[in-house]
């Protein structure tokens, strides 16, 4: 009976070095495995972060757009007297609820390189907005560094059926200079 219990704990013995866990090809293979998922995914993430910043910016841009609409609106009625040509000279973030998180505020000829990509701030001097790119091969031409907008304002010519006395219908709009 012994015989029987020492060749038990052999046999035991052996099957625990062959059931000990994995060699060092299967580590190699699971890790190879991980590395190619885990640049799978960070090139996923890269590419929805680009697309998030794209979204933003657009968001941004709308916002800024109906609001000038709203304004426009509002100077049609003789209760809120408006002079549109003021719009064309402000910030147009400024006629927002909430300025985006992403605003740098309001500069006079900033130096771009000293500030951060992925922002915007209001040029004083050229009366622009501008927003520079952090993800430029989203927005399509990835030689821009900048987009740049400016408030324009509209005029239609007066019609000669009209009566000298009606008023000059104008609107503003946000206009994207370049890109």
């Amino acid at each position: 009976m012994s015989r029987f219990t020492f060749h038990a704990r052999t046999v035991s013995i052996q099957q625990q070095r062959r059931q000990g866990g994995a060699g060092l090809m299967e580590f190699a293979v699971s890790a190879s495995v991980v590395a190619i998922l885990a640049a799978m995914l960070l090139s996923r993430l890269y590419s929805y972060q680009g697309e998030a910043e794209r979204v933003a910016m657009q968001y941004t841009v709308s916002a800024i757009r109906s609001v000038l609409q709203l304004k426009q609106a509002q100077a049609r009625l003789p209760e809120h007297p408006l002079n549109l040509a003021q719009l064309a000279e402000q910030n147009p973030l400024e006629l927002l609820d909430r300025k985006p998180r992403n605003y740098l505020g309001e500069f006079y000829s900033p130096d771009v390189r000293e500030l951060a990509p992925g922002n915007w701030y209001f040029d004083r001097d050229r009366k622009i907005l501008v927003y520079l790119l952090n993800e430029r091969s989203v927005f399509g031409d990835s030689s821009l560094k900048q987009l740049q907008f400016k408030v324009k304002l509209l005029r239609l010519p007066l019609s000669p059926a009209k009566p000298s006395s009606a008023p000059e219908m104008s609107g503003a709009t946000l206009e994207q200079l370049n890109g």
